[in-house]
């Protein structure tokens, strides 16, 4: 089996940073009650494994994988006999910004993926792990960057298994909300009402749905997406008053808009602003 800990010396600080990855050729069962404490990603190269968790059993063949968020309750095993083993390739990461990655990529659920074959997630890890034993690399930044790029490859080349239609009907009209809840940014009227009536659903049920989807409310999504919009605002031209920014971004007053940006991001948005070379 080879599997590399890539834990860097400066984790704490790292907005994305790789724990472990590894190729097993020899996949053993594993039973994991409380889950595992990094985000984890496992492809199956060749053979048949299965997984579980939330009461579902998901066959994994070629072209498949499964991201699971962390402490989520799970196990898996080789469905095959002992003398065809289940070969699999995985990679286990957390940061600071991992969470906000995954929600602006769409991908913050534990899930499952299929891919084309010639599709490049097949092989990427397994690239990635022939780097990491050609390098040394104490603050793994390779091994960091690495990690990005696979996720943007499963974002660009993974499509979702889903159980039914129902569950892949409330993923289209969630991101559905998500692209209008973009559009709406500069918009103060936007709140959680009208996104209820965008989809068509009570205020309850859209939250339950959103939460369950991706562990964060609605409202608290879309606040998210006015504060890295004023970052960009903040950065691209010096001369904008803080004013001009929390009305472009939504905000009735000044004050509620750095308050908020305090709050989420832990400094004021000219502090921002000043540290980031805007000025």
């Amino acid at each position: 089996m080879k599997k590399h800990f890539l834990i860097p010396l400066n984790e704490s600080k790292l907005p994305l940073y790789a724990e472990t990855i590894g190729y097993n050729p020899a996949q053993e069962p594993i039973t994991r009650p409380n889950g595992y404490p990094y985000y984890h990603w496992i492809q199956t190269v060749s053979g048949l494994g299965s997984i579980m968790f939330q009461n579902q059993k998901i066959n994994l063949p070629p072209n498949n994988g499964v991201l699971l968020l962390p402490e989520m309750a799970h196990s898996y095993k080789n469905e095959q006999s002992d003398s065809s083993p289940w070969k699999t390739l995985y990679v286990t990461f957390r940061g600071t910004m991992v969470k906000e990655i995954l929600i602006t990529l769409g991908l913050y659920q534990s899930a499952f993926f299929h891919w084309e074959q010639e599709a490049p997630i097949s092989t990427y890890i397994n690239k990635a792990l022939k780097e990491s034993n050609e390098t040394t690399d104490s603050f793994s930044i390779s091994a960091s960057s690495n990690v990005y790029e696979f996720l943007l490859l499963l974002k660009k080349y993974g499509k979702t298994n889903k159980n039914s239609l129902k569950e892949t009907s409330n993923l289209v009209t969630l991101h559905s909300l998500i692209d209008w809840m973009k559009s709406q940014v500069s918009n103060p009227d936007v709140g959680l009402d009208e996104m209820a009536l965008f989809i068509n659903a009570s205020k309850r049920h859209l939250n339950s749905l959103f939460q369950k989807n991706f562990h964060v409310t609605p409202y608290a999504y879309f606040v998210n997406l006015r504060i890295q919009q004023s970052k960009k605002l903040l950065l691209e031209n010096n001369s904008t008053t803080i004013g001009d920014i929390a009305q472009q971004v939504g905000f009735r007053s000044p004050s509620h808009f750095v308050a908020t940006f305090r709050k989420m991001v832990g400094i004021p948005p000219e502090k921002y602003r000043h540290l980031n070379g805007g000025f």
